[in-house]
């Protein structure tokens, strides 16, 4: 179905309030003034669908060790790649665009075919970089934690079944994004001897992991996990 179609770049959450003004500063001419600043626009009504994260987990050195090989992955879920469906989908969504019925007139049938098999490559593209992720690089991997059955994976990643699969396993309906190990946060407490903490963030889309995290407590009883919610600002 064309309403569930995936875009190869949509993969990335917002920027950070910081982030932006980084960016805004380094396009401004210098000496340009008269520039409304970036908190003077107007904000969006509606809330950001993105949220950031932070997990502290932290215990005895032996169960950490445990932990942190255990989670370690590529940060993908493995879904199977139909690029005949993909360039099938975008040729319907651009036709549907086009359409009289919503007064639109642009790209004739022969456009919209190129334009699908454009968008197929850029698809292909994009699912040949994420193969090539190693094996490791993400140390948060939640299907490593809650691995997506394989029955649940065949389906597709915009099955019904699948989507809700996820909401009660995960708590999300897609893998978190820009997930990272943060250096130097700490427990906010004392730890005993031969104990240590880790923190880590990352972004989810419309959902909260807590079903992630409880699978996380009851696998390792030794290591305390606390999931706080962080601003975007």
């Amino acid at each position: 179905m064309t309403e569930n179609l995936r875009l190869p770049w949509a993969d990335l959450p917002p920027a950070t309030a910081r982030e932006e003004e980084t960016a805004e500063a380094t396009r401004r001419a210098p000496g340009r003034r008269g520039r409304r600043p970036l908190s003077a626009w107007p904000q969006p009504a509606e809330p950001s669908p993105w949220q950031w994260w932070h997990l502290l987990v932290y215990g005895p050195d032996t169960g950490m060790d445990a932990f942190v090989a255990e989670a370690a992955g590529p940060g993908l879920i493995p879904w199977p790649f139909d690029a005949e469906r993909v360039e099938e989908d975008m040729f319907a969504l651009a036709i549907g665009a086009n359409s009289p019925a919503r007064g639109r007139a642009g790209l004739s049938i022969d456009g919209c075919r190129i334009l699908a098999r454009q968008f197929r490559a850029a698809a292909e593209a994009r699912h040949a970089r994420l193969g090539l992720r190693a094996e490791k690089a993400c140390p948060l991997d939640f299907h490593q934690l809650v691995p997506v059955p394989e029955r649940i994976l065949q389906l597709g990643a915009t099955h019904p079944d699948a989507r809700a699969w996820l909401r009660d396993n995960w708590g999300l309906t897609e893998a978190p994004r820009q997930v990272r190990h943060l250096p130097g946060r700490k427990a906010g407490r004392r730890l005993p001897r031969d104990h240590r903490a880790m923190v880590y963030g990352f972004f989810t889309r419309m959902g909260t992991p807590a079903p992630v995290i409880r699978r996380m407590e009851e696998h390792y009883p030794t290591l305390t996990f606390r999931l706080s919610e962080r601003s975007l600002a």
